[in-house]
């Protein structure tokens, strides 16, 4: 898929999947530091949410794992975040998923409308929703057009399958802007390799269901949020901002 077919696809669906980006030995470099970030955390920390042992969610990635600022540079993904965002671009959020076997969850459809922001004592600026923390950060929903300039990167630690919950997400959706109009568009099941990323528009709506109950497979997925740009109106600043450049 060359340059010009996939950003076409992404500003028509909402999302594209670049396939085969990191290869066996960038996943595992990626797993292991993660891996070894979470543990580390996982008592102390309330970014880490864990049930039965089984680490499932994690917020403030980038402050755990820092060694992530590193490993998500592969080339292609640096190339395709300055494709769709300029020159500006920033990474402002680290997330991460899974769905052990035994601990799985699902999530209704929904589209992403909060970012994380520092502190302000004065609270949020006309135009944004009143802060709430979450795990210690400030989080609120910022105007439309700071959600229509940002991109979502999901890096996809292990296969995506039938079996493990995938991704379901309604292409064209991202059109309608903050709002869930479901029933306008058709659902398509998004099925995934280890080592394949999926560029998304955090306006499309998207959902996911459980694991089947026999299922061995985990389902990790690094969910990389990207802005245009290093300002937010009414003096509000991103909660972390790392400038997109290839020689970082």
């Amino acid at each position: 898929m060359t340059d010009s077919d996939w950003l076409r696809t992404l500003e028509h669906d909402g999302c594209v999947m670049l396939r085969n980006v990191l290869d066996a030995s960038e996943i595992a470099a990626m797993t292991s530091a993660l891996d070894a970030a979470f543990r580390a955390d996982a008592e102390t920390s309330e970014s880490v949410r864990q049930r039965s042992g089984q680490v499932y969610a994690v917020r403030n990635v980038l402050t755990i794992c820092p060694d992530i600022l590193r490993l998500w540079r592969h080339p292609r993904l640096v190339g395709a975040v300055h494709g769709v965002l300029g020159r500006d671009a920033g990474l402002v959020r680290g997330l991460f998923f899974d769905k052990p076997p035994d601990q799985t969850w699902a999530l209704p459809w929904h589209k992403d409308l909060t970012i994380a922001v520092r502190d302000r004592p004065e609270g949020s600026p006309p135009g944004y929703s009143p802060l709430r923390r979450r795990a210690g950060v400030p989080h609120c929903e910022p105007p439309l057009e700071v959600l229509e300039s940002m991109l979502t990167l999901r890096i996809h630690l292990d296969a995506m399958t039938e079996a493990n919950g995938p991704l379901e997400v309604l292409p064209g959706s991202h059109r309608t802007g903050k709002q869930l109009r479901i029933d306008d568009f058709d659902p398509v099941t998004l099925h995934a390799a280890a080592g394949d990323v999926l560029l998304m528009r955090p306006l499309l709506a998207h959902c996911s269901g459980k694991s089947r109950p026999a299922t061995g497979q985990h389902r990790r997925i690094l969910h990389l949020e990207f802005a245009a740009g290093p300002q937010l109106a009414g003096g509000l600043g991103w909660s972390e901002f790392h400038p997109v450049t290839a020689g970082a």
